[in-house]
């Protein structure tokens, strides 16, 4: 059998992926792979992930650089390989007028804006990436199949740093739709010296998620959704917890974080944020639905703020920063440890009053109730 070169393709990771970034290699070309074998790393908005060869062969090219922005489904590698490839041409023809195997186009003598050079052959995303920064696609030299210009065959020096804005539009496309959702915010400094000698070096922010989804299990009106006109309660806690990543912010899930032990759960939320800010969380922790989020800013200096919904989620809750403060005590002034709370409410499936009982039994759990 005649050896041929199959694509390694930017696979699809989830359902509203279009697009991931390449990371790293993990081989070389000239290296003997088999299938399975782990060839490199991409990253989406969500999660890194490894790579794996589809056939066996030989990596004959490498096409992605780090940092290339590649469409679902463009080249990443070609492998030389004696099997079949059920995906050979479906990503990588030429737009124009099919298969030119013959002879490379020629560059143009004259500039002219790429989103105008429709026959130049280009990948999708080289095609876009060009326009956007006004590179001519007729000048650059394609070294993808029948003369194609890919994403590497644009100028290095003009190509921008894609995961800020890749993190940014991650939070725009989730965070927008709460700019809909009429909320209000409650604010409470919480006693914590019940909580002090009870959470046996658990952090903070794992003693904030026990509490609220135990608080969340004694006010289930507040464990909802609102969806059209209706009310959709849920029968799980899920708390979605909000980490501050060099990917940007990243809010993996914790299941009935308030049905295990404060000790269990501790180690939970120090593994989960110890992946999250290496990048390795499975997407079924970043995909889980969630009814509420926890996010703490206290360990930045912050004393209060508000956090906004991410929908349909009904509530969040922001943490200040756990601190001793001179508070009024029954003989006088004192000094306690506190946090500030702001618990932010979704009106349509709560009220003040509602969310101030809440937040009382945030207080009474944190008083005896942890343990």
């Amino acid at each position: 059998m005649v050896a041929k070169e199959v694509a390694l393709v930017m696979p699809k990771m989830s359902m509203t992926m279009t697009e991931g970034v390449f990371v790293a290699w993990h081989k070389a070309a000239g290296d003997r792979i088999r299938q399975g074998d782990v060839v490199c790393e991409v990253t989406t908005d969500k999660v890194d992930m490894e790579v794996e060869a589809t056939v066996d062969g030989v990596l004959a090219r490498l096409v992605a650089r780090p940092e290339d922005v590649i469409a679902v489904g463009e080249p990443i590698a070609y492998v030389e390989s004696e099997a079949d490839d059920l995906l050979e041409g479906l990503f990588d023809a030429p737009e124009a007028s099919g298969p030119v195997p013959e002879e490379p186009r020629a560059p143009e003598p004259q500039p002219v804006r790429a989103a105008e050079k429709r026959g130049v052959a280009a990948v999708p995303a080289a095609r876009r990436l060009a326009a956007e920064r006004g590179v001519d696609l007729a000048a650059l030299t394609p070294t993808g199949p029948w003369g194609t210009i890919r994403v590497a065959d644009l100028p290095a020096g003009r190509l921008a740093k894609p995961a800020p804005a890749r993190g940014r539009a991650a939070v725009a496309r989730r965070m927008t739709p709460s700019a809909l959702v009429p909320q209000f915010v409650l604010y409470r400094d919480v006693d914590l010296a019940g909580a002090e000698r009870a959470r046996n070096g658990a952090s903070w922010t794992a003693v904030f998620v026990h509490v609220l989804a135990a608080a969340l299990r004694a006010h289930p009106a507040f464990n909802a959704s609102w969806s059209g006109d209706t009310l959709v309660r849920h029968e799980g806690v899920a708390v979605a917890l909000a980490v501050d990543t060099p990917r940007g912010l990243l809010a993996p899930v914790l299941t009935d974080p308030d049905l295990c032990g404060l000790d269990e759960l501790g180690s939970r939320v120090a593994d989960v944020v110890s992946r999250a800010k290496a990048g390795k969380l499975g997407l079924a922790e970043l995909s889980a639905p969630a009814t509420t989020t926890v996010s703490n800013l206290g360990g930045l200096g912050v004393g209060a703020f508000q956090a906004l919904l991410t929908p349909p989620q009904a509530s969040a809750l922001a943490m200040g920063a756990v601190e001793r403060k001179v508070v009024p005590v029954p003989d006088g002034v004192g000094v306690r440890l506190r946090c500030s709370l702001g618990l932010t409410v979704d009106h349509r499936v709560a009220d003040g009053a509602d969310g101030a009982r809440l937040l009382s039994t945030v207080q009474e759990l944190l008083d005896g109730g942890l343990v």
